[in-house]
C-alpha cells in the first residue's frame, strides 16, 4: 500500500509547530489600518515643523519620519498575511499598480500644478517620480523632486516587485526561522545606522540610510517575516496597550539619538511588537481601541492624507505668508493654522479617495473572479496590503 504524503496541518503537528491559517479564514486586521493614520499623522507632524516657530514641538516630531518605516512594517506584514498560494506575479503586480499609482499620479499633478501657481518652473527632474525610481539616485534634487513624500512610494515599488519572489522563499519558513530571520533583520538595521555614524553623516550617509530602497527592504521584510510567524497560527502576544507603549517611548527617544539611528533604528523592534500585538487583537477578537470606528475610517484614507498633506500645508501657510506673516508665527495663531491645515489635508484625503482612488481601483484590478478571496485589511481596508 502506497502511504500518502502528509498534509501541512499534519507536518506542522508532528514538528509541534502551529498549523498555518487558511487564507480564507484570516480575518480583517482593523487596528493596523487605525495605526497607520496615526503614523500619518507623525509624518504631518514632522512637515508642519517647516512653517512656523514650533518650539517643544520639534522636540516630539522630529521622529515623524519613524512613520515611514511603520508603513513599511505593516505593508509587508498584512501582504504576507493575505498573500494566497495560487496567485501569480502579474495579477498581484496589476493589483498593486492600480491600488497605488492612480492617486498618486494624481497627486503628481497637483504637485506640480502648485509649483506653477507658486512661479516656480518644473524640470525634467521632475518626471523622474512619475517611474518610480528617484530613491535610487543619492540625490536630494532627484529624491526629493516635484513633492517631499513621493520618494516613499519609490521604495514601496521596490517591495512590491520583490514580494512574489520573497514571498516565496520564506513561505516554506517555520515559526523558529522566521523569528531567527526578524533578530538578524533588526541586527543589520542597527549596523547600517552604526555605519553611517562612523562614516561622519552627511547626504550620502542619509541617503543610504533613509532613502535607499534596499536598505529600507529590511523593513519590509521584517513586516513579512512576523506576518509568517502569525500565519503559522502563533498567538502568544503582550497586552496590546504595553505595545503601544513601548512604541510610543520608542518615539520619543528617536527625537534625542543621531539621525542615522532615528529615522529606523530606535523603534523597528517597539514597532514590530506593535504591529504583532495590534494584529493579534483583531486575530482573537479581544477590545482594540485602535479599532474605534472614526480611527478605523481615518485608517482607510491614510494613503490619500500622506500624498496630500504637503501640498495642504503649503497652501495653507503659503496663503499666511501672502498675509505678510510666515515664519513669525507662533502660539495659538501656529497651532489654529497647523490645525486648519490638518483638518485641509483629511477633507482632501477623504476626496481624493472616493474620486481617485475607489473608481480607479476598481477599474483597473484583474477580474474580481481571479481573485476572489476573503482579505484582510489594505492601506485603505479593502485588502491586499
Amino acid at each position: 500500500m502506497t502511504s500518502r504524503a502528509p498534509s501541512p496541518t499534519e507536518r506542522a503537528a508532528r514538528a509541534r509547530l502551529p498549523a498555518p491559517v487558511p487564507t480564507t479564514s484570516r480575518p480583517r486586521l482593523d487596528s493596523l489600518t487605525g495605526l497607520r493614520f496615526v503614523a500619518a499623522f507623525a509624518v504631518f507632524a514632522l512637515h508642519s515643523l517647516s512653517f512656523g516657530q514650533h518650539g517643544w514641538a520639534a522636540s516630539v516630531f522630529t521622529a515623524g519620519t519613524t512613520g515611514v518605516s511603520f508603513f513599511f512594517l505593516v505593508s509587508g506584514f498584512v501582504m504576507t498575511w493575505t498573500a494566497r498560494g495560487d496567485d501569480t506575479a502579474a495579477e498581484f503586480y496589476r493589483r498593486r499598480f492600480a491600488r497605488i499609482y492612480p492617486a498618486y499620479a494624481v497627486t503628481w499633478l497637483l504637485s506640480v500644478a502648485l509649483m506653477l501657481l507658486d512661479h516656480r518652473r518644473p524640470s525634467l527632474v521632475d518626471l523622474v517620480p512619475l517611474t518610480l525610481t528617484q530613491s535610487w539616485a543619492p540625490d536630494e534634487a532627484v529624491y526629493w523632486a516635484t513633492n517631499a513624500v513621493f520618494w516613499t512610494l519609490s521604495c514601496e515599488a521596490f517591495f512590491y516587485l520583490m514580494f512574489p519572489l520573497l514571498h516565496r522563499a520564506v513561505r516554506a519558513w517555520t515559526v523558529r526561522s522566521a523569528m531567527a530571520g526578524v533578530a538578524a533583520l533588526i541586527v543589520l538595521v542597527q549596523a547600517n545606522a552604526a555605519l553611517a555614524v562612523a562614516a561622519g553623516g552627511g547626504p550620502t550617509s542619509h541617503w543610504l540610510v533613509t532613502v535607499f530602497p534596499v536598505a529600507r527592504l529590511l523593513e519590509f521584510l521584517i513586516g513579512m517575516l512576523v506576518g509568517r510567524i502569525a500565519v503559522h497560527g502563533v498567538r502568544r502576544s503582550p497586552p496590546l496597550w504595553a505595545a503601544a507603549t513601548f512604541a510610543l517611548s520608542a518615539f520619543l527617544l528617536a527625537n534625542h539619538v543621531p539621525a542615522a539611528f532615528r529615522d529606523v533604528a530606535v523603534t523597528i523592534l517597539p514597532f514590530a511588537v506593535l504591529v504583532w500585538a495590534a494584529a493579534q487583537a483583531d486575530i482573537e477578537g479581544r477590545p482594540s481601541f485602535l479599532r474605534l470606528p472614526a480611527l478605523v475610517r481615518l485608517g482607510v484614507w491614510s494613503y490619500a492624507f500622506y500624498l496630500a498633506h504637503t501640498l495642504v500645508l503649503r497652501v495653507v501657510f503659503g496663503g499666511i505668508e501672502r498675509l505678510g506673516v510666515g515664519q513669525e508665527l507662533v502660539g495659538a495663531p501656529l497651532l489654529l493654522a497647523t490645525v486648519t491645515a490638518l483638518v485641509g489635508s483629511v477633507a482632501a484625503a477623504w476626496l481624493l479617495h472616493v474620486a481617485v482612488e475607489v473608481p480607479l481601483e476598481s477599474r483597473l484590478r484583474p477580474p474580481p473572479r481571479r481573485v476572489a478571496r476573503q482579505r484582510g485589511p489594505t492601506r485603505d481596508g479593502r485588502g491586499d496590503g
